[in-house]
């Protein structure tokens, strides 16, 4: 007896296409995973943290200054404006720095220059760009005190 049925080859069935596909998606969803991560850094860790670590020390001397000086700060934001008030300070600088570091999109971080309006009264024009967590850093221009603050900024 002879078989005359015909089998066809395997590239023409569909299951050894569906086993290869799923192999072929883990590896186009990896390659992607890869790309993706590349391009978006993350940016949480300080790029000069030795230089960070050794001026630890200098800074922690001028926290200690302004808590001797009886330094406190007060802030409000409004749309377009930040108002510090500093209290218990001995003669006002005409202008103070402020570094403001966003919790953890690095983008945000910005140093503002805040000029007295008013009996310690500072200000700068300054539009919140994303609510949520913020660290500040406020000095005096001679660098002789510095204030770390930590606000929680909603979008006024």
């Amino acid at each position: 007896m002879l078989n005359t049925t015909q089998t066809t080859p395997w590239y023409k069935q569909f299951w050894p296409w569906f086993l290869l596909f799923l192999p072929a998606c883990a590896v186009v969803a990896s390659i992607s995973t890869f790309i993706i991560a590349q391009k978006n850094s993350p940016s949480l860790v300080i790029k000069n943290y030795y230089k960070e670590g050794l001026a630890f020390n200098s800074k922690e001397k001028l926290l200690t200054n302004a808590k001797e000086l009886g330094i406190s700060s007060t802030l409000s934001l409004d749309k377009r404006m930040l108002t510090i008030h500093l209290k218990g300070q001995h003669g006002h600088p005409p202008l103070i720095r402020v570094s403001l570091r966003h919790s953890t999109i690095s983008q945000h971080d910005k140093v503002l220059t805040l000029v007295e309006i008013s009996d310690s009264t500072y200000q700068a024009p300054f539009v919140l760009p994303k609510p949520g967590k913020w660290y500040l850093n406020i000095k005096n221009p001679s660098a002789t005190w510095s204030i770390d603050l930590v606000s929680h900024f909603t979008q006024p």
